[in-house]
């Protein structure tokens, strides 16, 4: 997050500075005005900047792994700041500021190549996660780096559309999850849990929503959100075919780590100690907000529904004051025809469908239909796994090329010769020379009448001898 707001501040710093310098030079409205007299090189560099702030603060590559240690907290902390609010604010940004970030195709395509990358390599961590709020988190980065896609291919509606739906889902899911952690005693490993579909009904049924609007199930918040995206990334001048395959690799991986969710913790055989664990439904107060969030997961994106059937997406239109000038990236991109358009749109949607289905029936079989299935890859596929599970050692690779060489010249430099050597040794060396001198000078006064009688003459004579010397002189 330090490294986020340094970018972000020198990006602020630098765009104020080329807008005027003025009280108002960072206001939206003047940015909107006066984005396009910035010289390219330079809107190119503000943006790149700002980008690292939203970066560091909505979990991208390379600064996301703060976002699932911090899953250690409270799960209705997680449900509201890590689904919903402070880990979109980054998406937020960049949608803001789209005036200057289309001005530097460079910054466009940065902010979605992270975006795709994002999206996959966390969807590929994820698949291999027992923790049921760690399997969350590294959606929940997933799913942010969907919404930069959607910004970088210039489809900021879709992205923002994305963000509100994510909003309904994940905050369900992240509650649905809490629930079954209170059901469970407190135990978050999916690897004991199971059967819990029929003890915790409530539970299962708004947390099953959930993982059919994120896997992006046609009818449910998330697949119209998710399609625009995907659409918008083909279609768009800043996208093309290579982004919008990855997008849907990701659509079928997270599909696929969701049910896996749902079927480890709510299907098959118990796998806890039903003797020890008294598994029970969670009270009203834990159950209600599940109910409401699951029919916002339900309904949430029907607004922008209208658009797959010729209508009106109006979501897009509440957005347009602001995203006008992006000239509807997010519909028909690169002035292609409306007609062809919505059939391509259609055929790509119908893609990312087969894309969901085949991820929920890749779970089902192997966590359902063949349980051993797992194991028997694991084993076959040592390397990959082991990648997988130790999250590409981007930690360990933090910690060897980062923070163990910070600390060991911190340690050893800055600490021990800069500061206790070279400062404490100024400062206590001047101690010690004033100490020993004093100590040196306090010898003089011997309280002898004779000896200060010589040092009386001793100074008489250097005295006498140096006003000779300038009187010569």
């Amino acid at each position: 997050n330090r490294i986020g707001d340094a970018g972000f501040l020198l990006g602020l710093f630098l765009l104020f500075w080329n807008l005027g310098g003025g009280p108002h030079s960072l206001s939206f409205h003047e940015i909107k005005a006066h984005a396009r007299s910035i010289p390219l090189d330079t809107a190119t560099v503000i943006t790149l900047l700002l980008f690292v702030g939203a970066t560091g603060k909505s979990a991208q590559l390379p600064l996301y792994v703060w976002l699932p240690d911090a899953m250690a907290g409270p799960t209705p902390v997680s449900a509201l700041i890590h689904a919903a609010t402070m880990v979109t604010a980054g998406v937020y940004v960049v949608a803001r500021s789209h005036v200057i970030f289309l001005h530097s195709p460079v910054a466009m395509l940065a902010v979605a190549a992270i975006g795709c990358f994002t999206a996959i390599f966390s969807a590929t961590i994820g698949i291999v996660q027992t923790d049921i709020k760690k399997v969350l988190a590294y959606s929940t980065i997933s799913q942010l780096g969907y919404m930069f896609l959607a910004c970088g291919v210039g489809a900021f509606s879709a992205g923002i559309f994305h963000l509100m739906t994510h909003a309904f889902f994940k905050g369900l899911l992240f509650l649905a999850a809490g629930s079954v952690i209170h059901a469970m005693g407190g135990e978050q490993d999916m690897r004991r849990m199971g059967g819990l579909r029929k003890k915790i009904p409530w539970t299962y049924w708004t947390m099953l929503v959930g993982t059919l609007a994120i896997a992006g199930i046609p009818g449910f918040a998330g697949f119209f959100s998710k399609d625009a995206i995907l659409s918008a990334t083909f279609m768009s001048p800043y996208g093309g075919a290579f982004l919008w395959a990855i997008g849907i690799l990701t659509a079928l991986i997270t599909s696929f780590y969701m049910f896996r969710l749902i079927f480890l913790t709510f299907h098959g055989a118990p796998r806890y100690d039903e003797q020890a664990t008294h598994v029970h439904e969670s009270p009203k107060n834990m159950v209600a907000p599940l109910a409401i969030l699951a029919l916002l997961s339900l309904i949430g994106g029907w607004q922008a529904a209208p658009a797959l059937w010729g209508g009106e997406d109006h979501f897009e239109r509440f957005l347009a004051p602001v995203f006008a000038s992006t000239g509807g990236a997010s519909k028909a991109a690169g002035g292609a025809d409306i007609a062809v358009a919505a059939s391509l749109e259609h055929q790509l949607m119908i893609v990312a469908i087969i894309a969901a289905l085949i991820g929920l029936f890749a779970a089902w079989w192997m966590y359902i239909r063949r349980p051993e299935t797992p194991g028997k890859l694991a084993e076959s596929a040592v390397a990959p796994y082991r990648l997988l599970v130790g999250k590409y050692f981007v930690d360990e690779l933090y910690a060897a090329a980062i923070v163990r060489p910070l600390v060991w010249l911190s340690r050893n430099v800055l600490w021990r010769a800069v500061d206790e050597r070279g400062i404490d040794g100024a400062v206590n060396g001047l101690a010690d020379f004033t100490r020993h001198a004093g100590s040196e000078a306090r010898k003089t006064e011997s309280g002898n009448t004779r000896s200060y009688a010589s040092w009386i003459v001793v100074g008489a004579v250097v005295f006498t001898g140096l006003l000779l010397w300038m009187a010569v002189k």
